[in-house]
């Protein structure tokens, strides 16, 4: 057993979406050595609070985790199921309700320093899994200010919770039961290495956000932002819009905010509305975005980039476990190929390691110069 504190002694999973499976994993789970529970599960199982709820608040160990579109286990995807991973040390759990009653930073930053560091000390080489409700629409002014609020930079892998038809549920657990509108902070207490990629590239553009309001965005150069979007990507491609279609053509060209270091932050457009485009992640006005394109292989390759960084160990030390927060987009872009994207990633994690993850709605990492990230189309990987 290596020293790491957050050294994971239990795992199960199942494929089957019966709530009876998930009861007896969570058995096996309390019955074990692990202190502190991280529980998964796909949305298509269709667990209701009146089923889940009992069972977590009857459970004697502190539990955390999500329900996602889709989960991963070693290189398996998996459309239905649960998965239980137990820790053999206590986890720090901080939990924000209500996120969108805090619609100011002021009290963000208030609701960060009472919940999460009156209670914790996130030191300067812990790890941090955040787990939220992906339809928040305050989660990237949320980790601004956990930036902010933050003594240390913090390494943090997380991802948002939720399913495809972007209907708010209750999606977080907790041991008081599953909830809603809500932010999990998760201390490993031990060392993590973070890394994210992408693999989408520049099609087009500069173009102006000459008018936003957080996730949507108004006009580009002056001009109704549709309309921009649509004739770039029908100038650049065979598509053609019609009523119907926009979500099918836009995952193959999402946008690109272009960063100071001229890095690029990719933003997924999930829906059009009177000229208007919303995006998962606010898009800043006066910001300048790229129309970005993909191919399988570049989607691939970034993946295997991500394993490669995330997996490099720390003071020669073995990590005891790898987790992947990959955007449920790429699977949608990447259909039959997608395993092949699981399996780019397994080939950098040895045996002992346990490699888990889920396909979510928005992932959150720290970027190399500490600041932490709301990426989309991204694979957001991290080792402890």
């Amino acid at each position: 057993m290596s020293n790491n504190m957050s050294s994971i002694i239990f795992t199960w999973h199942s494929n089957r979406e019966s709530i009876d499976d998930f009861s007896h994993g969570l058995s096996l789970a309390q019955e074990s050595e692990a202190s502190s529970l991280l529980v998964l599960a796909c949305h298509d199982n269709h667990f209701t609070i009146e089923q889940v709820n009992p069972l977590l608040s009857r459970c004697s160990l502190p539990v955390f985790g999500g329900v996602y579109p889709k989960l991963i286990y070693k290189n398996q995807l998996m459309s239905q199921g649960c998965i239980i991973i137990g820790f053999q040390q206590a986890v720090e759990i901080n939990l924000l309700t209500q996120l969108s009653k805090l619609v100011t930073d002021e009290a963000l930053e208030q609701a960060i320093e009472q919940s999460l560091f009156k209670q914790s000390q996130l030191g300067d080489s812990d790890g941090v899994l955040m787990f939220y409700d992906a339809l928040i629409d305050n989660a990237e002014n949320f980790i601004d200010c956990l930036f902010e609020c933050s003594d240390y930079p913090l390494d943090i892998i997380g991802g948002g919770a939720g399913n495809l038809a972007f209907t708010q549920e209750p999606c977080i657990f907790t041991n008081q039961g599953l909830i809603f509108d809500a932010i999990q902070i998760v201390n490993l207490k031990s060392k993590m290495t973070t890394a994210a990629t992408h693999g989408w590239q520049i099609l087009q553009g500069p173009f102006l956000v000459s008018e936003a309001e957080k996730q949507t965005i108004k006009s580009l150069d002056y001009q109704p932002a549709f309309d921009i979007y649509k004739a770039a990507i029908e100038d650049a491609s065979a598509y053609r819009f019609n009523e119907s279609n926009f979500f099918d053509i836009a995952k193959n060209f999402p946008l690109g905010i272009e960063r100071i270091n001229s890095k690029i932050v990719v933003r997924d457009p999930i829906l059009v509305h009177e000229g208007n485009i919303q995006c998962v992640g606010n898009i800043p006005a006066n910001s300048m975005v790229y129309l970005l394109k993909g191919s399988i292989e570049s989607l691939l390759f970034s993946a295997e980039q991500a394993a490669i960084s995330a997996t490099k160990k720390i003071d020669e030390r073995d990590f005891s476990a790898t987790m992947i927060f990959d955007c449920i987009s790429r699977i949608l872009y990447l259909e039959d190929n997608f395993g092949r994207e699981l399996d780019a990633i397994a080939k950098h994690c040895h045996d002992q390691q346990v490699l888990f993850g889920v396909l979510s709605l928005g992932e959150i990492v720290n970027s190399e110069s500490g600041a932490i990230r709301l990426l989309n189309k991204s694979t957001v990987i991290g080792s402890w």
